[in-house]
């Protein structure tokens, strides 16, 4: 994952702080994130540190990791 646009409906979000959030409206995270991962306005304690989103794989539903700080 290059970019905070590539964020989807339904993935999951771990901040610093260990906050975990699934994202509801990505448009959000474009407003108030940059491309970095980093949200200016709250300093350190709301970096995105991991992303993870369900993949299908057969029947089965698995965790991929698709960013790591």
């Amino acid at each position: 994952m290059k970019t905070i646009n590539e964020i989807k409906k339904g993935d999951i979000v771990t901040y610093r702080c260990g906050r975990v959030n699934n994202v509801n409206q990505p448009d959000h995270y474009k407003k108030y994130f940059n491309d970095d991962f980093k949200n200016p306005s709250y300093g350190k304690r709301l970096d995105i540190m991991k992303i993870q989103r369900y993949k299908k794989v057969l029947w089965f539903y698995v965790l991929k990791t698709i960013y790591v700080r």
